[in-house]
């Protein structure tokens, strides 16, 4: 068992009914509120002064130096992913164009940042819309072991994920996301979100 599964199976079994999101980050563990982990927090949880002005401002936003430690991404990874999927997003089958060109993203599914630790490779690699990739990184949407594209709150009707032939996936990385899944699931949202129905020759 996974220090992943154990802390799935702890809430899941003793803390059902707590808001695991502000326990995971008073614990310490903030990172396993999203597939990317600490590194992908929002910014406005992540960094900041915790003070606000709400007067209207008269130049430039400020800037400050930072000094930080990034991980190295492959580029040469991000770009055969959305070739191999022909910059389609493989869970809504959105082909996206920004400034004259195809536009998607290489999305993760075991994240690279802490605590995951994800390697950087092509079977640990989705090639996804913004809106997706978002939805993904947060933990709202997964893939069951059917490689259908499920809701984490049931809310969706489910569709398979669409892979290209040579674009291998590993299980291993899905089944940790669902991990994440499980241990970050609350009570079904209100709203109801359908994605586009599918087709062999792409959305209807």
């Amino acid at each position: 068992m996974t220090r992943l599964d154990a802390i799935a199976t702890l809430c899941e079994t003793y803390l059902r009914d707590v808001d695991r999101q502000t326990l995971l980050a008073r614990l310490g563990l903030a990172g396993y509120t999203t597939a990317g982990g600490l590194a992908s927090l929002p910014e406005d949880e992540n960094t900041g002064t915790g003070t606000a002005d709400h007067t209207r401002a008269t130049g430039p936003a400020p800037r400050r130096d930072t000094t930080r430690s990034v991980i190295v991404r492959d580029a040469a990874l991000v770009r055969k992913v959305k070739e191999l999927e022909g910059d389609r997003c493989q869970i809504c089958g959105t082909a996206l164009r920004h400034l004259n060109r195809p536009y998607s993203q290489a999305a993760h599914i075991r994240g690279l940042g802490s605590p995951h630790h994800g390697p950087d490779e092509l079977q640990n690699l989705l090639c996804l819309c913004a809106n997706c990739h978002v939805l993904f990184d947060g933990l709202e949407i997964h893939v069951d072991p059917d490689g259908l594209v499920r809701g984490t709150r049931d809310t969706r009707i489910p569709h398979p994920l669409r892979r290209a032939p040579s674009h291998p996936i590993d299980e291993a990385h899905l089944a940790y996301h669902r991990n994440l899944c499980r241990l970050n699931a609350g009570e079904p949202a209100a709203d109801r979100l359908d994605f586009p129905q599918q087709t062999p020759g792409g959305l209807t």
